[in-house]
């Protein structure tokens, strides 16, 4: 990922050094594990963990060298260690390692995106009470369809932020996995024990039944829960950029962009940005759900995919969830403007109110909806309130309720505003 979409915490979590760190927790945890069993001379822990540290810049010179990432990574360490560094990595493979510290960072990874999806959510909902009696107009197929508020809108966004909550969190229990089996899963040069307290130590469960790597499906299930956040603030900023057109002009974003050619130009590119980034998150997953079949107990052409969609897809998340916050947070409503595009219609918008009214008053449903479809056009096209065209039609004026009117019926809107917001608080 580029610099410009990096942010901290999350860019230090994929750095090369964060891995290396993690390689060696892993490492250390096993030797740690295989002395309080016997199966390594006592005080070797002690001894490695006294003398050992990361260098990235050596690990990657003697990785230029002879090929291998993790090789050249242990005998840095082995160098470094001298004795008793023979005993690192004794009866692992590459994924016992690899594999195991990856878990660790996919899961910091989503505790640092569960931070931020909450910090959103509470933003939605704190915007959604400032917000709730405001009547605007609802839109379907880009049209006017019935009053709604603004609450209401941001309270939607906020349930579907809980959601993608839930579902990085259950992408979070998936990847708490470890794994130290050896060469093609079997115990074989490593016992089951050894596993079971490394994984202990590091907060991880060993994974079931492995194969020399740790199944990738997994894997593929936090990046599905990453794609499915980013797609959900894709529909917030898809949402503020249509309110923000001139012809709208309900919202605007709280810094937008000026033009180098025409200065009155006032752009959502935060916005514009957030859909943008959305669609790598959901071309990751793409390469990701490619990793899930490999050659038999394993293949290593998952490694160079993973290497570039796992980091891109939490740094390219932490950053859309912490601009997505900033837009909604300090996001600028014009309440005057709502009030002229629901006024737009000149009361067409009430079309099934006035249609269920009529229905009560006793007219056949199919004879009300022709009446009121026929003043809706002639409203149209002659600038005139809709109830002032079916109070002028003498075939339903007398089947008009005398008290029915707009304000009731944004009250009603309003109410359900309330309620609604008002439970959320309360969850």
């Amino acid at each position: 990922m580029i610099e410009r979409y990096m942010l901290s915490p999350m860019r230090e979590l994929w750095t090369l050094a964060a891995q290396y760190e993690r390689w060696l927790e892993v490492e250390l945890a096993a030797l740690e594990a295989m002395e309080s069993l016997h199966e390594i001379p006592g005080g070797t822990f002690e001894a490695v963990s006294k003398r050992v540290r990361v260098d990235v810049e050596r690990s990657e010179a003697l990785e230029a060298e002879i090929g291998h990432d993790l090789l050249a990574f242990l005998r840095v360490l082995e160098a470094q260690a001298g004795a008793p560094g023979r005993f690192l990595h004794h009866g692992l493979t590459s994924s016992d390692v690899k594999d195991t510290a990856l878990s660790l960072q996919m899961r910091e990874g989503l505790d640092l995106l569960l931070t931020e999806v909450d910090a959103l959510r509470a933003a939605l909902l704190a915007q959604a009470r400032t917000y709730r009696d405001l009547v605007m107009v609802g839109r379907t197929h880009g049209m006017h369809a019935e009053p709604t508020t603004l609450g209401l809108k941001l309270l939607g966004w906020a349930q579907r932020v809980g959601r993608d909550r839930d579902r990085l969190k259950a992408a979070r229990d998936a990847m708490a996995v470890g794994k130290l089996s050896g060469p093609v899963g079997t115990y074989a040069q490593v016992s089951p024990e050894v596993e079971a307290l490394v994984c202990s130590r590091l907060g991880l469960r060993p994974a079931r039944v492995p194969s020399q790597i740790i199944a990738r499906d997994r894997h593929a299930q936090a990046l599905a829960a990453i794609a499915i956040a980013g797609g959900t603030l894709e529909q917030i900023a898809l949402e503020i950029r249509h309110l923000s057109r001139t012809e709208v002009g309900e919202v605007e974003e709280p810094a937008p962009e000026g033009s180098s050619s025409m200065p009155h130009k006032r752009n959502p590119i935060t916005a514009e940005r957030i859909c943008g980034l959305a669609r790598l998150l959901r071309a990751d997953l793409q390469a990701a759900l490619e990793n899930l079949a490999l050659w038999h107990e394993r293949d290593m052409s998952h490694s160079s995919v993973e290497r570039v969609v796992v980091p891109d897809s939490y740094l390219l998340l932490h950053y859309l969830l912490v601009k997505t916050r900033g837009l909604v947070s300090a996001l600028v409503v014009r309440p005057e403007r709502i009030a002229e595009n629901l006024a737009l219609t000149r009361g067409r918008i009430h079309s099934q109110a006035l249609l269920l009214a009529l229905v009560k008053a006793g007219l056949p449903r199919a004879r009300a909806h022709e009446a009121i479809e026929a003043a809706s056009q002639r409203a149209a096209t002659a600038g005139t309130q809709l109830l002032s065209e079916l109070r002028e039609d003498p075939t339903v004026a007398d089947a008009l309720p005398d008290e029915l009117d707009e304000a009731h019926l944004f009250e009603r809107v309003r109410e359900t505003s309330r309620r609604l917001i008002a439970q959320a608080g309360a969850a």
